[in-house]
């Protein structure tokens, strides 16, 4: 029985460890709180001269590109990066996302390899 109890104690603790991690990485995948950050984003890409069109973009990406995201915006920033780096490499494409952060000013993130 007190191996049990134990493990149990060791469970729990491993789970605050990680919630309180979480809270201060951007991903937040993990947070018990995740929706603590609410943003309005679109996102444009243009590949050699032109700019896809929205169902083109979400399409590329197989995501929402503009609206309303309840997690963090890192996360859209991190799917970008990590499909521009593997399967869109060869595009270069000219990716720009303009987004506020809980009401506040906008902000721009670009990517360009």
């Amino acid at each position: 029985m007190k191996v049990r109890g134990f493990i149990g104690v060791v469970f729990l603790v491993l789970q605050l460890i990680s919630i309180g991690y979480a809270r201060f990485i951007p991903e937040r995948f993990f947070c018990w709180g995740p929706y603590d950050e609410h943003t309005q984003f679109e996102v444009t890409v243009t590949i050699d001269g032109k700019t896809l069109s929205s169902e083109e973009t979400e399409n590329r990406y197989r995501y929402k590109m503009n609206g309303w995201e309840q997690r963090s915006i890192y996360n859209i920033k991190s799917l970008i990066s990590q499909y521009e780096r593997t399967y869109g490499k060869d595009d270069d494409a000219d990716v720009l996302m303009i987004y506020s952060k809980n009401g506040h000013p906008e902000e721009k993130w670009r990517f360009k390899p």
